[in-house]
């Protein structure tokens, strides 16, 4: 039973990953029908439920997750110690998986992404941009640039930059608006907020802290698409500091109340899922990492 066990691991751990029993057997390289019975056999052996299933979705059942916590850490170490012996001894070579907001890719990654690829040709890389935080326990990449806290504590995560944006303006506004000269002036403002921050804006000055509840006139999900809205001056909104500057420099965007600092501190971290990685993987790490360490 137990060479069965260890046999089926790696296609718990697989479906539990892609939420599919197709995506699963297609990264796998059997049947479909193969990959569901053989489940379904470890279900029976066990007598236990792993997986809900239904027309479109598989998820985990509370015995299964406890089984994939246990299991697939192991699996991935074993399968992360043989590429690091492997690929020691190789060129650097193989595929990085990362995911990060398309935001922190356009104002900070592009740059580095590329010296990256031109440093080491050999080595593919899949980004994904995502909207929503991931679970490196179950979500298939070997790194995640993630802002704030990540999901599971037990990670390993490396802070390497702060983001503290601030309030701004165009002139274009500030013609039909006049200038805010406190916090709460604001209500009196047609707002943009970038929608996984919210409407609730904490500023402080000091040691003194107020949150402004803003009405949005417009929401996004891109902090691209705040700055275009902001440029067209319609709106005021947060926008981070190095963000803001040129246009700042260039006149076409005002700091407001530059006394006051906006709340939305938080920091970026490099979360993975292990602190044993292939070489690859601990190439573009230590990429990162000297790039904002500069």
């Amino acid at each position: 039973m137990a060479q069965h066990f260890l046999n089926d691991v790696p296609l718990l751990v697989e479906v539990a990953r892609q939420k599919s029993f197709s995506k699963a057997a297609e990264i796998l390289g059997i049947g479909v029908s193969t990959l569901s019975r053989r489940i379904k056999l470890l279900e029976q052996r066990m007598g236990v439920l792993l997986f809900y299933r239904d027309t479109r979705n598989v998820e985990l059942t509370d015995s299964g997750a406890y089984l994939l916590d246990r299991c697939g850490f192991v699996l991935d170490e074993v399968r992360k110690a043989y590429d690091s012996v492997v690929l020691n001894m190789q060129k650097p070579s193989g595929l990085i998986r990362a995911c990060m907001f398309l935001d922190l890719y356009d104002g900070l990654f592009r740059n580095v992404l590329l010296d990256f690829a031109a440093k080491w040709p050999d080595i593919q890389m899949e980004l994904t941009f995502l909207e929503y935080p991931v679970d490196m326990r179950t979500d298939p990449f070997d790194v995640a640039f993630v802002t704030g806290t990540p999901v599971s504590p037990a990670l390993v995560a490396r802070k390497f930059l702060t983001i503290e944006p601030f309030l701004y303006a165009s002139p274009k506004l500030l013609e039909r608006y006049p200038l805010p000269r406190k916090p709460s002036d604001l209500h009196r403002m047609p707002c943009i907020v970038l929608q996984r921050f919210g409407s609730r804006w904490p500023m402080h000055k000091g040691n003194r802290q107020v949150t402004v509840e803003v009405n949005p006139q417009y929401s996004f999900s891109s902090v691209e698409m705040c700055r275009d809205f902001l440029l067209a001056g319609l709106g005021v909104a947060m926008l981070r500091r190095e963000r803001a500057e040129p246009d700042e420099k260039a006149g076409r965007l005002v700091r407001l109340l530059p006394d006051w600092s906006g709340g939305f501190v938080h920091d970026v971290n490099l979360v993975m899922g292990s602190s044993q990685l292939p070489l690859r993987v601990r190439l573009f790490v230590d990429h990162v990492l000297s790039c904002f360490a500069s």
